[in-house]
């Protein structure tokens, strides 16, 4: 796919305001601390741009590879599923994190049809 010019309609606009909602959650965050729904859809996300950029080129996707392992351990230590759909290990949360909601949404995706994230790729 690569990189061009001049993106699609909206997608310049989209990813500058995930860059300031980003921005405005790390604020927010600093000031009042982590809810167990929010770590919850924060890996979610991160995993959903993973993958989008990943639509680049194999060698960005390859690259961003590691991002998806570290979230997925950061779900593993925070007590979270790592997106395997079990419900999470609540012995294994630290203390004063507090349990995941009840009643989880189903995972976002975003991408929409045909799209190709890291693993879904054909192998070189």
């Amino acid at each position: 796919m690569g990189l061009v010019d001049r993106a699609g309609p909206g997608i310049e606009e989209q990813a500058d305001q995930v860059a300031e909602a980003a921005c405005e959650l790390a604020d927010a965050a600093a000031g009042s601390g982590w809810s167990a729904a929010a770590a919850d859809d924060v890996p979610v996300a991160i995993d959903t741009l993973t993958a989008a950029l990943a639509q680049i080129s194999p060698d960005v996707g390859e690259a961003l590879a590691a991002v998806t392992a570290a979230t997925t351990q950061a779900r593993l230590r925070l007590g979270l599923p790592a997106d395997t759909g079990q419900e999470p290990d609540h012995s294994a949360a630290p203390p004063g994190v507090p349990g995941p909601r009840t009643g989880r949404r189903p995972r976002r995706r975003g991408l929409g049809p045909g799209a190709q994230g890291i693993f879904d790729r054909p192998s070189r």
